[in-house]
């Protein structure tokens, strides 16, 4: 399977609460960033990575995750998205992202995740 099929595979995972099938594509030496000062921006592992898309799920009655344009290199898979669905306050989300992973073995070992983070901050208010 090449990185862009891993990609796919792990977003196709999440999209569909495949925690453990997802969670099989990070390294354990995972290193996330995500943009921006907001509660959710920093760094994160692998373990706070699976607690934060596990809680990410329960704020929503429904999110998912729409993958568009691929650009892969090397050990590098760049890839923009959009996510769209309703919080459990109603509001509806739908965001952009860009997402720039670094895969080894098979498995991604770094991720840097660029969003619209006032997008991110209103929903919850």
């Amino acid at each position: 399977m090449d990185n862009k099929e891993i990609i796919k595979n792990y977003f196709e995972a999440i999209n569909t609460k495949e925690y453990s099938k997802a969670f099989d594509f990070l390294s354990d030496d995972l290193h996330w960033w995500i943009l921006g000062n907001g509660k959710f921006s920093g760094e994160y592992d692998k373990r706070k990575i699976q607690i934060g898309f596990k809680l990410l799920h329960r704020q929503f009655k429904e999110i998912l995750f729409f993958l568009e344009i691929f650009t892969s290199e090397e050990d590098r898979v760049s890839v923009t998205a959009e996510t769209r669905g309703e919080h459990l306050n109603g509001k509806l989300y739908n965001n952009h992202y860009h997402f720039l992973f670094t895969l080894r073995e098979g498995k991604i070992v770094k991720a840097r995740e660029y969003l619209d983070t006032e997008h991110a901050i209103w929903i919850e208010t």
